[in-house]
């Protein structure tokens, strides 16, 4: 976590040194919107799904302009989202489960202004983060799908989990944009920006499941989120 830490102070540090020609300027962004993430699964029982549901991500930029319409900064943000665990043949909302799952990401950023109508343009960017989880490794003690039942007041049909979950701390992200943007005036912009996130470290999160109880028989199942993700997002830029 100390190396973590130092490293997000000496980004800070590089970020606010860069040489700036006299006529650039300052800007700051703003950005939130749903981020799209899913867990890839192998083994012997497909009726046990694990997903990532209720995504979100939100997201700050400060940058320095430069008159060549290129910019560098610092970019820092935040995806979350809720590990759901399902058995698919009773109803979703009597038999699911999860642990909710925060990211921060901080890293230097670059971006280039491309105008191909005097107020409407795109942008392209690109970062490269260092990025944290409040995730825990957990182990399965086979309690966690007892609340399974049948519709309608019906029997409980409980589904046992053993196993592990373990997750990758800290890793690196590479995160190239693309934004289509408006220019309200000289000092705003709003935009629609789609992202996407590259984790050097995948797997970010391995969910073995090397013990699943269910109706007299035992499976094993084993589910990857690689830490890849893809986001769309509405921005608000505003330049000093």
């Amino acid at each position: 976590m100390r190396k973590v830490i130092n490293y997000c102070l000496w980004l800070i540090f590089i970020s606010l040194s860069l040489p700036v020609a006299a006529q650039s300027n300052l800007s700051i962004e703003f950005r939130t919107g749903a981020n799209f993430t899913n867990f890839s699964y192998q083994g012997n029982f497909p009726d046990l799904k694990i997903e990532t549901v209720d995504n979100r991500f939100y997201g700050i930029s400060l940058m320095k302009n430069l008159p060549s319409k290129l910019s560098f900064g610092l970019d820092l943000s935040f995806h979350r989202f809720d590990i759901n665990t399902r058995y698919l043949p009773l109803d979703t909302e009597s038999n699911s489960g999860g642990v909710r799952s925060n990211y921060w990401s901080l890293g230097p950023k670059m971006s280039y202004d491309v105008f191909f109508l005097p107020n409407f343009g795109l942008n392209l960017g690109t970062s490269l983060l260092v990025s944290i989880t409040n995730n825990e490794e957990y182990t399965y003690q086979g309690g966690e799908l007892q609340i399974v039942r049948i519709g309608n007041g019906g029997p409980r049909v409980p589904v046992k989990l053993g196993g592990t979950r373990e997750i990758e701390e800290s890793t690196f992200v590479l995160r190239p944009e693309l934004s289509f943007f408006y220019q309200i005036s000289d000092k705003s912009r709003i935009s629609i920006t789609s992202q996407w996130g590259l984790d050097f470290r995948e797997p970010s999160i391995v969910i073995d499941l090397n013990r699943i109880e269910f109706d007299g028989e035992t499976y094993q199942n084993k589910y990857f989120y690689s830490g890849n993700y893809f986001s769309t997002l509405l921005g608000y830029r505003y330049s000093f």
